[in-house]
C-alpha cells in the first residue's frame, strides 16, 4: 500500500490503542505500518538487560557526573544538570518545578547499547550511515528519558515523517494521540493537550484524540505524523528511537527535499552506498 501510494500519507483513525503479544513482522506491516496505525506491543522486551538494570540507582552510580539538559516544562527553560542531581531532584515529593531530563543519546555510551534488542518490528536505515553524520544532524538514536512525575513532552509529531518506538522501563506514561489531519486544531502543537486552553485555543474542542497508558515492560509504536503528547503518571525511565525504513522511506525523502532540496535528493543515495556518505563527510559535502 505504502508503496502505491508513495508521498502519499496513510493513516487509519482509531477508536483505542491496541494491544498485542506473539505478532509477526508481517502482521505487523499488514495490520499496523503500512495502514498507519498505533500499536502496543507487549512481549518484546522481555529479555532485555535494561528491564531489571536500568534503575535509578543504576544511572545514578554509574552516569551520575555526566550533565545534560534538562527542560522546565511549565516554561520551556533549558539548564544543564547531572544525572546524580536530577535522580536527587526526583526523590523530592511535590517540588514546584518540572524537570524533564530527555533524549540522552545512547550511543555515547556504547555499553548500554548491549542492554537492549532493536525489535525486528523497527529496522532503521538511519542505522546505516556513519554515527557521526547522525550525531551531527540529531538523528543518533536511541535516546533514554528519565523524567519526574507530572512532567511532560509536549504536543507534537516527529520529524522528517520518521516513524517512532517508545520502550518504557518504570513508571506509566499516558499518551494522548490524535491523527495527521488534525494539526489545525492542534495549532501546530501550541496547545497543551493534558490542560488545553480553550479560551487560547478554541478550535481544540473539535478535536478527536485517543488515550492510552504505557505500562513497563511495554513498547507502543507511532506512525508517521500522528501528533502525540506524552505525561509521566509516575516517575519513569523509558528509551525511544526514531526511524526510517520501506515502510515510510518515501514520505521521509519528501520531507527532507522539502526542507533541503539537495540533501533531500541525496538521502536516497546515501543510505544505498553508506560508504559514499563517509566520502562526503569527510570532504564536508555533508
Amino acid at each position: 500500500m505504502w508503496q502505491k501510494n508513495k508521498c502519499k500519507l496513510v493513516w487509519t483513525s482509531i477508536d483505542f490503542v491496541e494491544r498485542r503479544s506473539n505478532l509477526s513482522y508481517d502482521e505487523f506491516v499488514q495490520e499496523y505500518a503500512s495502514v498507519g496505525k498505533p500499536v502496543i506491543i507487549s512481549d518484546v522486551m522481555q529479555d532485555w538487560k535494561a528491564l531489571t538494570k536500568w534503575t535509578l540507582d543504576f544511572f545514578k552510580s554509574q552516569y551520575g557526573s555526566i550533565e545534560h539538559v534538562v527542560k522546565n516544562d511549565k516554561n520551556e527553560d533549558r539548564a544543564f544538570m547531572t544525572i546524580a542531581d536530577y535522580i536527587d531532584y526526583m526523590s523530592v515529593k511535590d517540588s514546584d518545578e518540572c524537570l524533564y531530563l530527555a533524549n540522552w543519546v545512547v550511543s555515547y555510551y556504547p555499553e548500554l547499547l548491549e542492554d537492549y534488542k532493536e525489535p525486528i518490528y523497527f529496522s532503521n536505515w538511519f542505522q546505516r550511515l556513519p554515527r557521526k553524520l547522525l550525531q551531527k544532524y540529531e538523528y543518533d538514536n536511541p535516546e533514554i528519558f528519565i523524567g519526574h512525575k507530572g512532567t511532560s513532552v509536549g504536543l507534537h509529531k516527529d520529524p522528517s515523517s520518521c516513524a517512532a518506538w517508545l520502550g518504557l522501563i518504570s513508571g506509566r506514561k499516558k499518551i494522548i494521540f490524535f491523527t495527521p489531519e488534525q494539526k489545525d486544531v492542534l495549532y501546530e502543537g501550541k496547545v497543551d493537550a493534558f490542560d488545553p486552553n480553550l479560551e487560547k485555543f478554541p478550535l481544540y474542542t473539535k478535536a478527536k484524540s485517543v488515550e492510552v497508558v504505557l505500562e513497563p515492560g511495554e513498547i507502543i509504536y507511532i506512525p508517521p505524523n500522528w501528533w502525540h503528547q506524552v505525561k509521566n503518571l509516575e516517575n519513569s525511565i523509558g528509551m525511544g528511537n526514531l526511524f526510517v525504513n520501506e515502510c515510510n522511506s518515501e514520505l521521509v525523502f519528501q520531507s527532507f527535499i522539502e526542507n533541503s532540496s539537495i540533501k533531500g535528493y541525496l538521502l536516497p543515495l546515501i543510505l544505498e552506498f553508506p560508504w559514499l556518505s563517509r566520502l562526503m563527510l569527510a570532504v564536508g559535502l555533508l
